[in-house]
């Protein structure tokens, strides 16, 4: 898979999760809104953890938190952060197109992994989320934006419309809130201008 030896490359490169192109520390705005409305924790999936931030703060709101994650590097700067700030999660090493889990989950995070999957494995990727998610649960997506229909480059995210995406998830799932952001000086050839979106779906049925 092209994308698996891209992220490869990065991983290997980076000494740090700080070195990482797309590292924040703040979790989105609708993750935080998403894990404030529930009245009690649960059980959280962290899709494409990476080095592991965000997984680490839904294991401080207390969470049980599981990240999944197919690069080795990855996971690796994630365990080391978690024993660092002394929190325990479940940290797992698979396709997430092929990983099923023994539980469903309360909350499902995916922060920039979706748009890493082409058209062809979209309805494998639902399938397996909604495999995930418990009744009533909540999913928290960050995507990279269409902005118009020749807003697509060649290698990188793939960038898909609010419309493509709410039809994606219907109708299993209704959106409850969206963001959007538009960001510039962005290295070529992935920049210099893209969209990204923040969704928070809540499981309708």
């Amino acid at each position: 898979m092209f994308e698996k030896k891209i992220l490869t490359i990065i991983y290997d490169k980076a000494q740090s999760a700080e070195d990482l192109i797309w590292h924040s520390e703040e979790p989105a705005k609708l993750l935080k809104d998403a894990v404030s409305q529930r009245e009690t924790p649960g059980r959280a999936l962290d899709i494409g953890c990476g080095a592991g931030t965000f997984s680490i703060y839904l294991a401080k709101q207390g969470y049980e938190v599981t990240g999944l994650d197919f690069i080795p590097k990855a996971l690796d700067m994630a365990r080391r952060r978690a024993d660092s700030e002394g929190v325990q999660i479940n940290w797992v090493m698979a396709d997430l197109l092929e990983w099923t889990s023994p539980h469903e989950f309360d909350l499902v995070l995916d922060s920039g992994c979706l748009h890493n999957i082409s058209a062809g494995n979209l309805a494998r990727y639902k399938e397996r989320l909604l495999g995930w998610l418990a009744p009533g649960s909540d999913f928290v997506l960050a995507h990279f934006g269409k902005k118009h229909t020749f807003d697509w480059r060649p290698v990188g995210p793939k960038r898909r419309t609010r419309e493509q995406l709410i039809g994606l998830f219907s109708p299993e799932m209704r959106e409850k809130a969206y963001e959007q952001e538009l960001m510039t000086g962005i290295p070529f050839p992935i920049g210099p201008t893209i969209m990204t979106q923040s969704f928070w779906f809540q499981r309708s049925d």
